[in-house]
């Protein structure tokens, strides 16, 4: 990046005195003190402060070395607003007398430290939710304030800020998450200079980079072009943290640039066999009525739902199966989830080219409390007769489970130009894969320093070289730069048996990955 020029830095006032003074006879008395001299210092004084600010201006004009609010506008030239900051979002369990009415805008909060200094998050409901006739109720939420300080962990959420008479207790059984504070200046001015770099040619590579960073959230992106054939565009991102997107963001993008095809189906509505199965009518928290799936010494009970008609397109879908149970500390097998072909009498694959099935199983402890949706992938080819199958085992003999509901979402977008992306484009939005960086190496500390502490830097000196690799033209992460973050330590005199990944050699890294700190281990 080009450096300002120190333009007008040598107009001191020193200097301007003596431009002055120089200009008048010299058989005046100009000497420090004189009336000559007394009169131009003021003026002197003046115009270096002015010339102190012609160098602001200066700096101020341009992105790379302007800031705040200048930014701002620097970048709205260009269609570039700063993006705001993000309220959290999750959902609380409300418990207590059954048939109590929490009403939308009451305040739940997680309590101060006043040991860590840590403030109370408050959230507010954003529905109002019945308790139903076990006494609870589940009510979605969001943060009162915006910023990432709104994403706390499961659990964290206990008090109950609004009173409200027959309730007892509040939790959360999943973390809330979303929230994300004001983009930084670093940030902003990364997407202005990519944006002036590469401008809009009509769908070009460039706009997929673009597009994607205007959503929130998003750290970095990776755009593959005719990746899985012609009108193809694969789009690889990562989150600001600079690892793998999630999720919701992944949505998101994919929404914003070219949305997928979605469908969507109700589980009572679905076939049902087998033992221990009844629809739920009596839960607040679910769409419609939900499938109440319990142990029966009998046999495993079934869910059963024939996707013929419903899938637009041949590609990879996901099934992502909106789902909780009743308590999640059990290990044993409990559910069994996956996509059947039912013309070749196997499960169907994860991919075109993939020789992993697309089931799972799952125990209580990899579910929640509150309903998510657990996602299997599957391949359609389509012709295939293919079907949902959803199988409560008799392994785990204590568990219960209810299935709300079953959205069908494709990897790939319509190609219809609905979002951003050109009609014709079908776009695939994925995490980027991530390369994980396990690090070993014995330290030579100076004498005075706390060597817990030292060890504390090198890895945050590592983490800041390894993030800093994310999607850049060179990702590679090189054994020699590891050795050079650990010497750039304070409190490191020198290194030894330094491993990366095992060896001494460069780990290389694709064009969609990026590259993850793992574990460090220091001696």
């Amino acid at each position: 990046m080009s450096v300002l020029p120190d333009y007008l830095n040598d107009q001191t006032e020193d200097a301007i005195r003596q431009r002055m003074l120089d200009s008048l006879p010299a058989d005046l008395d100009k000497a420090e003190g004189s009336y000559i001299w007394d009169a131009l210092a003021p003026a002197a004084m003046e115009l270096a402060q002015a010339a102190i600010w012609a160098q602001e201006v200066l700096r101020r004009v341009f992105a790379s070395t302007t800031f705040g609010q200048y930014l701002d506008l620097r970048c709205e030239e260009h269609g570039l607003t700063r993006r705001a900051a993000v309220k959290a979002t999750g959902q609380v369990i409300f418990t207590g007398t059954a048939g109590t009415t929490v009403p939308a805008g009451t305040r739940v909060a997680t309590p101060a430290d006043p040991v860590s200094g840590t403030a109370s998050v408050e959230f507010i409901t954003t529905a109002a939710v019945t308790l139903d006739t076990t006494g609870s109720a589940a009510a979605p939420v969001e943060a009162v304030d915006a910023g990432v300080a709104g994403n706390v962990a499961a659990g964290a959420i206990s008090l109950l800020v609004t009173p409200v008479p027959g309730i007892s207790s509040v939790t959360n059984a999943a973390s809330t998450s979303g929230g994300l504070d004001t983009e930084d200046d670093a940030s902003l001015l990364a997407r202005y200079l990519q944006r002036v770099r590469s401008p809009s040619a009509g769908g070009n590579k460039a706009d997929y980079v673009n597009w994607a960073l205007e959503v929130p959230g998003v750290g970095g992106v990776s755009v593959v072009p005719v990746r899985d054939g012609p009108g193809t565009v694969a789009v690889s991102i990562i989150n600001t943290q600079h690892t793998p997107a999630e999720q919701a963001l992944i949505d998101a993008v994919q929404n914003y640039i070219a949305p997928p095809w979605v469908d969507e189906a109700e589980a009572e509505a679905m076939t049902l066999g087998g033992y221990g199965i009844s629809i739920d009518t009596t839960l607040a928290d679910d769409t419609g009525d939900s499938v109440k799936m319990t142990y029966n010494a009998t046999g495993p009970g079934t869910i059963s739902h024939s996707l013929t008609g419903i899938l637009q397109q041949a590609g990879v879908w996901q099934a992502r199966v909106r789902l909780k149970a009743d308590a999640v500390t059990g290990t044993a097998d409990l559910l069994q989830v996956g996509v059947w072909n039912a013309s070749g009498s196997i499960w169907t694959k994860t991919g075109p080219t993939s020789t992993t099935d697309a089931v799972v199983t799952l125990r209580a402890s990899d579910l929640a409390t509150a309903f998510a949706d657990k996602i299997v992938t599957f391949y359609w080819n389509g012709t295939d007769q293919l079907e949902l199958r959803i199988t409560r085992l008799t392994t785990d003999a204590t568990t219960t489970i209810w299935v709300d509901r079953v959205v069908y979402r494709s990897t790939f977008s319509q190609d219809t130009g609905t979002g951003k992306a050109p009609i014709g484009a079908r776009v695939t939005v994925e995490p980027a894969t991530a390369v994980l960086i396990s690090i070993s190496a014995t330290l030579t500390i100076a004498a005075g320093y706390n060597a817990d502490s030292v060890k504390s830097a090198v890895t945050n000196n590592l983490q800041a070289y390894i993030r800093g690799l994310a999607f850049q033209a060179d990702n590679d992460v090189r054994y020699v730069h590891i050795g050079q973050a650990i010497l750039d330590t304070p409190g490191v005199v020198d290194y030894a048996n330094l491993t990366v990944n095992g060896g001494t050699a460069n780990i290389a890294i694709g064009q969609t990955e990026v590259a993850v700190l793992g574990s460090v281990t220091l001696t």
